[in-house]
């Protein structure tokens, strides 16, 4: 267990050395917060109010940070999507779950997958489907009215142009 010392303004950790050879980490309850503005953000540490500096939460609520991010989509005819992605509510906001949940496109693109996951599981399953796709001729007839429906559905649905 590591030793701390108290002779100096707020309690200091000593490392501890392990019979490896290696020094444990102190722990620290110090928080530094410098805003995320890239490179041309400030280099020196700006003194934030003391209304923000009660929790993390606070000081993140005080540097609002946030990313513009441009998102490669595989869509020939869009490309690119432009996101913003903010990170309010404390650490935790930088985790992959917190930063699909603030994407609008990321939640699409994670919807479309489990759709097409679930429909493939599906089609796994049933072993009527499975067994016709063993036989050449009647994979052919499936993929044949699999093509027939995905047209009558891009028929059917509104395009940009009637807008």
């Amino acid at each position: 267990m590591a030793q701390v010392r108290y002779n100096m303004i707020g309690p200091v950790d000593v490392p501890e050395e392990t019979n490896s050879g290696l020094v444990l980490l102190p722990t620290n309850n110090t928080l530094i917060a410098m805003p995320f503005k890239g490179a041309n953000g400030p280099r020196k540490p700006e003194e934030v109010p003391a209304e923000f500096i009660k929790s993390t939460e606070d000081v993140m609520d005080y540097a609002q940070p946030e990313v513009s991010v441009k998102i490669k989509t595989g869509n020939p005819d869009n490309a690119e999507a432009n996101e913003t992605i903010k990170f309010r509510g404390g650490v935790e906001s930088f985790s992959p779950k917190s930063i699909k949940k603030n994407s609008p496109w990321i939640r699409k693109l994670e919807a479309e997958f489990q759709a097409s996951e679930a429909l493939v599981d599906r089609i796994d399953k049933n072993a009527q489907l499975r067994k016709a796709l063993d036989d050449p001729n009647a994979r052919e007839a499936i993929i044949a009215m699999f093509n027939e429906i995905i047209g009558e559905l891009a028929n059917s649905l509104p395009s940009n142009a009637e807008e």
